[in-house]
């Protein structure tokens, strides 16, 4: 999708308004009167909950645009698209920390690491609608954004791997590394990979790696043949013709829906005068 140029307009407006804003309390009458922006995101809520489950939205037209500018239209954006959740802050940065995620319980948007396809949030009460990043500084090298249907693998193991699916759709636990999840629920925390949601229908909550550190964490043994269950719908996930690779440059945002699009990147190298940073948010759908 394109950036109208009217935008522009109307973040250089708030910004000359309010020069300095509180992230986590702006909200949509801030921003009601920028109707342009507003139908940009009424475009791309449509295209997730209806459509594709992803949009691409074209960096600002005006190449005179800073970092602040482009905070501030991410921000109004995830206001107008829905309701923004705040586990990470409204809009958290992701960026190496030097952190392994395989040694310790942190999320892997805070290393450089490879992800592998997956949707946000490992915690039973924490379901994001939306995920949407947008790019304020790509890598040197990598960091390239892939993206694949959670739907459409399913309706292969559907028809050619009913077994398997049988056991996806059963609740297997997760290790919990969402801020503001209660970590006593560790045992509780399971939920399947597929499941039916009375308002979204059929879902996908998946990240491979924190399923099986769950039951390592709950020193509970993984259920016979769920390995096998995972290495076929990673299978199907990772097909050559299933996969979106692309690279999001300075200014460009991504947006998938959460219950049916999985998400990742490749490992990244960074440049350290100018580190890789992407904006990431957790929106729900409005009521």
């Amino acid at each position: 999708m394109e950036f109208a140029e009217e935008i522009h307009q109307e973040i250089d407006d708030w910004i000359a308004r309010y020069p300095v804003v509180t992230e986590e309390e702006v909200a949509t009458e801030d921003v009601s009167g920028m109707s342009s922006l507003a139908s940009l995101a009424t475009r791309v809520r449509v295209e997730l909950s209806t459509g594709s489950g992803v949009a691409r939205v074209a960096p600002p037209t005006n190449p005179e645009f800073d970092d602040n500018f482009l905070r501030r239209y991410y921000l109004a954006f995830g206001v107008l698209l829905g309701d923004p959740l705040g586990n990470y802050g409204r809009l958290y940065e992701v960026k190496d920390r030097g952190g392994d995620y395989t040694k310790t319980a942190i999320p892997v948007s805070q290393t450089r690491a490879a992800t592998g396809l997956h949707t946000d949030s490992s915690a039973i009460n924490v379901l994001p609608d939306m995920v949407g990043l947008i790019c304020i500084r790509p890598a040197i090298k990598g960091g390239s954004s892939r993206i694949t249907c959670a739907i459409r693998a399913y309706l292969k193991l559907q028809q050619f791997e009913s077994q398997n699916l049988a056991l996806l759709e059963r609740p297997h636990l997760r290790d919990i590394v969402t801020p503001g999840a209660d970590q006593s629920l560790r045992l509780r925390n399971q939920f399947p990979v597929f499941s039916a949601h009375p308002d979204r229908g059929l879902i996908c909550r998946y990240m491979r790696f924190w399923i099986e550190k769950g039951y390592e964490k709950a020193e509970v043994a993984i259920p016979e043949g769920l390995p096998e269950a995972l290495d076929t719908l990673d299978r199907y996930l990772e097909e050559e013709d299933s996969v979106a690779n692309f690279r999001l440059q300075r200014g460009e945002m991504l947006w998938v829906d959460n219950c049916t699009t999985l998400h990742d990147r490749t490992e990244y190298e960074d440049n350290p005068e100018a580190p890789r940073l992407l904006l990431r948010q957790w929106v729900k759908l409005p009521d």
